[in-house]
């Protein structure tokens, strides 16, 4: 039995250990992080704008009213103009 590794095996190795090593390092995130959440709940970033001044909040913050089917979002100062 020859003790020494041929080219092919050894290029084998090399060519999939790229690929091996990125498999193990997306599943360790993916299963780290499948279970993460805000301290909301709600995506990081999803707020609504004012209809009228373009203040920006979450949507506790702010006070929907409906137009003919659609819905306008208010923040609290805007809100009773309308």
């Amino acid at each position: 039995m020859d003790p020494r590794i041929s080219a092919g095996t050894y290029d084998q190795f090399f060519g999939y250990a790229p690929f091996v090593i990125g498999l193990i390092i997306y599943g360790a995130f993916y299963f780290a992080k499948r279970k993460e959440t805000g301290d909301t709940g709600m995506p990081i970033g999803q707020t609504f704008a004012c209809a009228t001044c373009g203040r920006r909040g979450v949507r506790e913050h702010m006070v929907p009213q409906e137009h003919a089917g659609a819905v306008s979002w208010y923040c609290s100062k805007c809100a009773g103009a309308h």
